[in-house]
Formats: C-alpha cells, structure tokens, sequence
C-alpha cells in the first residue's frame, strides 16, 4: 500500500481567494490574463519573488517596481498564511504508527509550499513529493500521477489518493485504478460535483469524508482488503462496529 495526499486543502488551509486572483486584481490585469498566470504560478519552477515578477513585466509589461512589490508581499503572506487543517497532523501520524508509506500529491506554487514545509517540516524533508511547479505538471493532468507511481513504485491498484478535490484529487486517478478518499472541508465549493455524484453521473468516491479526524486506518485496509489481506497474513481481519 501507498497513500498520497493533495496539501492544500487537505492538510493546510489558507486565504478563501487564490493568488493568481490576488495578483490579477492587484496589478489590474485582464480577465484573460488569469489562465496563463495561474499556469506561470503553479507549473514553472519559479522558487524566488524576483524571478516571478520579471516574468510577469516581460509577459503583460506591467510596472517593474509594483509589481515586485506585489509579488514579494504576496509571496511572504503565502508563507504566512498557511495553517493546519483539522485532523492533519493526527492522520499523519496515524500513518507513520501503522507504517505506511505515503507522500504528496499536489498543485502548489512555492511559497505556499514554504508555508506547507513550515508546518510540517518533517515530511517536507522525508517524504516524496510531486508538486506541480516543479513537475510543470498539474492535476488533473494524469501524467503527474503516472510519475509518481512510477517514482514510488506502486501499482495503482494498491496505492490510495486522499484529497478534497473532486476533479483534481478524485477523477484523474480513479481512471489509472487508483483508490480515492474525498476529503470534503469545503462542500460548498464541491457542490456541484456532489450533486453529480449522488445523482450517478459521476463515479463516486471510495471513501468520503469531511475532515481528516473522520479516516481511520483500517478504512484504507479495507478499500485494499484482497491486496492488503494477502501482502500481511499476520494482521487480522477487520470487524467494524
């Protein structure tokens, strides 16, 4: 077995608006700016303020000086505003009892990986990562999960996805067989996708929850129970209440 997680969102939170919005309203650029920023943002490996900014005056020649300042100040409040979701760190450690081995999976632009690696400095450094701005990959681009388990090694019919959301976290892998955990802590921003699911337009989940606190490790067990039940004779079977 093998788990990845999604980090914003499923273990960290941070501001209700993105930084691609942030910076387009900031420095007034168009609407149609928004597509290609967010791309600069989470899918090139821009790892310092000046380098993004320089991109950002040499693609939509905006004011040198503001827009380092703009991009300097969001890049520290990134940082900064990252917080530990409810039930992150006890999963974590759940997983690290049961000896199960995990990593990330994950669309996210440098600072608020900072912020990630601030919180949780330990699986920064131990953990595999495949994170969009340096795969210049994102979800739900399947090749980003396709490298990863290649990377770690794992059939997709043994590896589980634990996110929040549904058409990044949920969709892409369940094609590769995948086993998915949907972690809902913002419903009403998955609303839609909810609905689809319920109604059987989408394929559902394997496992849904609402925050982290709610996933026990026997729940991953069970998703892989033929797998898991052969690959640990010793371990025995579970009875849920």
């Amino acid at each position: 077995m093998f788990v990845f997680l999604d980090i914003g969102f499923t273990l960290i939170g941070g501001p209700s608006v993105g930084p691609a919005r942030r910076l387009l309203e900031a420095l007034q650029l168009p609407p149609a700016a928004k597509a290609p920023l967010t791309r600069l943002l989470f899918c090139t490996p821009t790892t310092q303020p000046e380098l993004l900014a320089a991109a950002m005056v040499q693609q939509w020649h905006t004011d040198p000086i503001k827009t380092f300042a703009t991009v300097q100040q969001l890049w520290q409040a990134q940082i900064e505003e990252a917080y530990v979701l409810p039930g992150a760190e006890e999963w974590l450690e759940k997983l690290r009892q049961a000896r199960i081995p995990y990593g990330f999976i994950s669309n996210i632009w440098a600072p608020f990986h900072a912020g990630f690696c601030r919180l949780f400095p330990q699986e920064s450094r131990s953990r595999p990562s495949f994170l969009s701005f340096q795969q210049q990959c994102a979800k739900p681009d399947l090749n980003i999960y396709q490298t990863a388990l290649a990377q770690v090694g794992t059939p997709a019919s043994q590896t589980i996805m634990i996110g929040d959301t549904y058409q990044m976290d949920i969709a892409p892998p369940r094609q590769l067989g995948i086993k998915t955990v949907w972690v809902l802590h913002r419903p009403q921003q998955e609303l839609a996708d909810t609905i689809q699911t319920l109604n059987g337009l989408s394929p559902p989940p394997d496992r849904t929850v609402a925050h982290l606190g709610q996933l026990e490790v026997e729940h991953l067990y069970s998703l892989l129970k033929e797998k898991v039940d052969h690959a640990r004779p010793t371990r025995a079977p579970y009875h849920p209440d």
